[in-house]
C-alpha cells in the first residue's frame, strides 16, 4: 500500500505541513531536517496525489505557455528557460502551439482554465480575441504573465525585451555604416514585438534625416520560407534596390540570407542584413549573422519568477512590468557602404 504524507509524518515525527513545504520545495525547514525528509521520501518511493494535491489548492501543478511556432529556435529555447525554471518550484510546463493564430491561442487558453492550470504564459498574444480570452484568465483567477509582448488596455505583468530600442539600433547599426537605403521585412504587424521594432527603425531613419519610403517595406511572417520568397524577390534588383535588409527575426532572414547566398549575392558585399534574436544558429560557421540580442535567458527566468509570484502569493496584486534592454551583435553579415557625406544623428 502506498504511503501518504500524513503516513511519512507520522513515521519521522514531524508535522503534515513540515513534509509538505518539503515535498513543494517552499522554506520554512531547516537543512538537516529537508535532507532526512527528502532521503526518506527517495526510500519508500512516495508519489504525491496529483489529484488530491491540485483539490486542496484550486490548480495544478500545470502552467500553459502559449506561443506560435515551436519549429522557431527562439520558441524552442524560450521553452527550454522557462521550464528549467519552474521544474525546479516543482511545475510542469504544457506548451501550447497556435501557428501564429489567434483563434487557436483563445482555445488553448480555454483549456488551460478549464483543466485548473496554476497559471498562463502567453508568448504572441495580439488583437482583440486575445484581450477577451484575458478577462476570462482574470475571471477565474488565474496567474498571467506576458513574454516578449505588450498588449494595449493589458493592466497585469508582462516581461519584454524594449523592442523599439531593438529596432532603433539595427537601423541606426546600418546607417553609421554608411548605408542610407534601408528595407525592412517585417513580422506580423499585430504583434506589438514586431510593431515596435518597425517604429524603431522609422524613428532612427526620422532621427538621420532620412525619408520613409513604403517601396522598401516587405511583409513578412518571421518563417524561414517566407525569406526565401522574400529574397527571390529582392535578389531580382538588386542593382536598385536598398543596400540593406533589416529582417523581424533570424529564422526568416536565415532563408533570405541562404537563398541570396545560393544565387551568387555576396552578403555582406553587396548587401548587409540584419536581424533580431540571436538564436544560436546564428553564431553558425557560414551564418555568422549580425543581429540584436534579446537575452532570452533573461527574459525567460525573470518571466517565470513574476508567475511563480502570483501563483505562489495569489494575495498579492503587485503588477511587475519589467523591460530588458536589447544588445547589437555585429558579425558577418553586415558592411560598411561609402557614404556621399557625414551623418548626424538629431
Amino acid at each position: 500500500m502506498e504511503k501518504t504524507i500524513t503516513d511519512i509524518a507520522n513515521e519521522l515525527g514531524v508535522s503534515v505541513s513540515t513534509v509538505s513545504k518539503v515535498i513543494n520545495n517552499r522554506t520554512g525547514v531547516g537543512p538537516e531536517l529537508r535532507k532526512r525528509i527528502c532521503d526518506y521520501i527517495e526510500e519508500v518511493n512516495y508519489k504525491p496525489n496529483v489529484i488530491a494535491q491540485s483539490m486542496i489548492k484550486g490548480h495544478t501543478n500545470m502552467v500553459g505557455l502559449v506561443f506560435g511556432d515551436v519549429r522557431n529556435p527562439f520558441y524552442s529555447d524560450l521553452l527550454y528557460y522557462i521550464q528549467r525554471e519552474l521544474g525546479q518550484h516543482g511545475y510542469m510546463v504544457m506548451a501550447f502551439n497556435s501557428d501564429y493564430d489567434a483563434a487557436k491561442e483563445v482555445e488553448f487558453i480555454n483549456q488551460a482554465i478549464q483543466s485548473r492550470y496554476a497559471g498562463l504564459m502567453l508568448i504572441t498574444a495580439k488583437g482583440d480575441l486575445i484581450l477577451r480570452a484575458i478577462n476570462d484568465i482574470r475571471a477565474a483567477n488565474m496567474p498571467l504573465v506576458l513574454v516578449n509582448r505588450t498588449l494595449k488596455d493589458f493592466n497585469g505583468s508582462f516581461v519584454s525585451v524594449d523592442n523599439f530600442q531593438a529596432g532603433y539600433i539595427a537601423a541606426k547599426h546600418l546607417i553609421e555604416l554608411g548605408h542610407r537605403r534601408i528595407a525592412f521585412i517585417t513580422g506580423n504587424m499585430e504583434s506589438s514585438a514586431g510593431y515596435q521594432r518597425y517604429i524603431g527603425y522609422k524613428q532612427a531613419l526620422e532621427n538621420y534625416g532620412f525619408t520613409f519610403e513604403n517601396e522598401h517595406i516587405y511583409k513578412g511572417d518571421l518563417k524561414f520560407e517566407t525569406g526565401v520568397k522574400i529574397a527571390e524577390q529582392y535578389i531580382q534588383h538588386l542593382d536598385v534596390n536598398p543596400t540593406a535588409v533589416i529582417i523581424c527575426n533570424d529564422l526568416m532572414a536565415m532563408g533570405f540570407i541562404d537563398y541570396s547566398r545560393k544565387n551568387g549575392v555576396k552578403i555582406p558585399e553587396q548587401l548587409s542584413v540584419i536581424s533580431f534574436d540571436n538564436i544560436t544558429y546564428s553564431a553558425l560557421y557560414g551564418m555568422e549573422m549580425t543581429t540584436v540580442d534579446q537575452h532570452l535567458q533573461e527574459m525567460c527566468t525573470c518571466a517565470a519568477k513574476t508567475l511563480l509570484q502570483q501563483i505562489e502569493s495569489p494575495d498579492n496584486t503587485e503588477i511587475l512590468r519589467t523591460m530588458i534592454e536589447p544588445t547589437l551583435v555585429v558579425r558577418g553579415t553586415t558592411a560598411p557602404y561609402a557614404p556621399e557625406g557625414p551623418l548626424t544623428e538629431v
